[in-house]
């Protein structure tokens, strides 16, 4: 009997050593505390009208994580003074979120929501729908709750390793994940915890960004090697947050420093905009790429952001930016360096301008160039296109209501043709025949594509003096992009009439849509 006890005795102590020397102290589990954090009252005050909404949203199979109003207030304070470092290194001023806080406790205003399913109803994709509606539900019940249109959501899991929660930007909502151990406390650990922190609480950072109106961009080359800098939040920096150097870019901060619950703008926020492009040029020169141009607007832009995204993939991670504010007479002008990008041999790239209005809204340009051998070659530019006046579209495919054929030669950018889909829909090849009155010498044609689906991939122009011989141009391909762009011609060409041929389309679906054609 007494070896009996010495066996088991020897066989316990043995797991218990197994146990204390297989977990780092770092990484020793944490035992849940079987009971709720204690009420407290909180005077919860912001010197800012509008500032962001906290929901925690709670599944009916999940319960609030330990401690969760310490650990995610202290988070949202460590992200809100990062975000404030980076706005004041750029020149914008204090500025950084706002957020109703109680100073004395450190503790940020968090809406606790019970939602009405279990975590099954709310995944990853998809899911997001369903938990805004609910949060919206309570918010139109509460108007007295909602302090912005901006709104940070967070849904505690279980098992972090394994989630299928929304974790995303999805407009001006945005969604994030709680666990009982994602705490600032474990930065820069070399241990599971402080890795997690730095994804979970980087990730939550990176799509806050997405929620105050941010794209996706990358850190500039010389960028990765300075100690302030390092990697760009909105790349991959939700890898590196609270681990190694990370940033805000400079565009992102003049994005920043007009959304709501950031600017000092004091008229009414997210009104809707008209901005004309007037002319734009590009230039090469001593290793820069030098854009510049003027515009006219119905509300004040402060800043332009210039976007250089590789056209290898369908994601932006990699798109290299700068900012630059508008000069007097909203004209703008930018020089960038071709060596800061990370993808510089014969690579094509879509280049985004985005104008920054006063009142928070966003216009948005895209042009194309290309790589080659290190060197920009430029596709976009003002032509001396020729004047339409007296052309006409004499016989067309299809067209729907108020999306008719002509819409292509009547100067507006915000009008367009499009095939018919309402009934009876068409589809490829669709065609346009347009008569320019008298026979031209045509060294190209300039497209401007829809600004939104339907946009036109491959195409075949015709072109003929009479309307009855015609003579194929060739096969091109258009750019999946929402500026005026341009097909340059082998060698001059005469004609009067020409037929555009659309062939197919970026998105894939049998339909065809134009704003304007022209040609130079």
């Amino acid at each position: 009997m007494k070896s009996f006890y010495l066996i088991i005795s020897v066989y316990c102590f043995l797991l218990l050593l197994v146990l204390f020397t297989g977990c780092s102290k770092d990484d020793t589990p944490e035992i849940e505390d079987p009971k709720p954090e204690e009420e407290e009252s909180f005077k919860y005050t912001s010197e800012k009208e509008y500032n962001l909404n906290v929901v925690y949203f709670i599944p009916t199979d999940v319960e609030e994580r330990k401690e969760s109003h310490r650990r995610l207030s202290e988070i949202l304070l460590h992200g809100q003074e990062f975000y404030k470092n980076n706005m004041q290194g750029y020149g914008f001023g204090n500025k950084t979120f706002n957020m109703l806080v109680d100073q004395s406790k450190d503790r940020v205003k968090i809406i606790y929501l019970n939602g009405k399913y279990p975590t099954l109803n709310y995944p990853y994709e998809g899911g997001g729908a369903k938990v805004i509606e609910e949060v919206d539900a309570y918010f139109a019940a509460n108007a007295g709750e909602k302090n912005s249109e901006h709104t940070l959501i967070l849904t505690p899991v279980v098992d972090h390793d394994n989630p299928d929660v929304p974790f995303y930007g999805w407009g001006r909502y945005c969604f994030a994940l709680d666990y009982t151990e994602m705490d600032v406390k474990y930065f820069g650990k070399n241990s599971k915890r402080g890795n997690d922190a730095t994804k979970y609480i980087g990730g939550l950072l990176h799509e806050l960004g997405h929620g105050l109106n941010l794209p996706h961009n990358k850190e500039k080359l010389s960028e990765t090697v300075i100690k302030s800098k390092g990697t760009a939040l909105m790349g991959s920096g939700n890898y590196t947050y609270g681990k190694t150097p990370t940033f805000l870019t400079e565009a992102s901060c003049a994005i920043l420093n007009n959304c709501q619950v950031i600017s000092d703008y004091e008229d009414v926020f997210y009104t809707s905009v008209s901005l004309q492009i007037n002319n734009i040029s590009a230039s090469y020169n001593n290793g820069q790429l030098n854009i510049s141009g003027a515009f006219t607007t119905d509300e004040s832009v402060n800043y332009v952001c210039f976007y250089n995204d590789p056209a290898t993939d369908n994601a932006d991670y990699d798109a290299v930016s700068w900012a630059s504010p508008v000069i007097g007479g909203n004209t703008f002008n930018i020089s960038m360096p071709i060596d800061e990008l990370h993808q510089k041999e014969n690579t094509p790239y879509v280049l985004r301008l985005r104008f920054c209005h006063a009142n928070g809204e966003i216009s948005k340009f895209s042009y194309s160039y290309r790589l080659k051998n290190g060197e920009p070659v430029i596709e976009f530019g003002d032509k001396e296109n020729y004047d339409r006046a007296n052309w006409q579209v004499i016989d067309f495919s299809s067209e729907e209501n108020n999306e008719v054929a002509s819409n292509v030669l009547d100067g507006d950018a915000n009008t367009f043709w499009h095939s018919r889909w309402s009934q009876n829909a068409t589809t490829f090849p669709h065609y346009l025949v347009i008569d320019m009155n008298k026979v031209l010498d045509v060294k190209g044609f300039s497209f401007l594509q829809r600004d939104g689906m339907r946009k036109v991939k491959d195409i075949e122009i015709l072109v003929s003096t009479d309307n009855t011989q015609w003579e194929s141009l060739g096969d091109f391909q258009l750019k999946d992009v929402n500026t005026l762009h341009h097909i340059n011609l082998v060698e001059k060409k005469s004609f009067r009439y020409f037929k555009f041929i659309a062939n197919s389309a970026f998105d894939g679906q049998q339909y065809a849509a134009m704003a304007e054609i022209k040609c130079f």
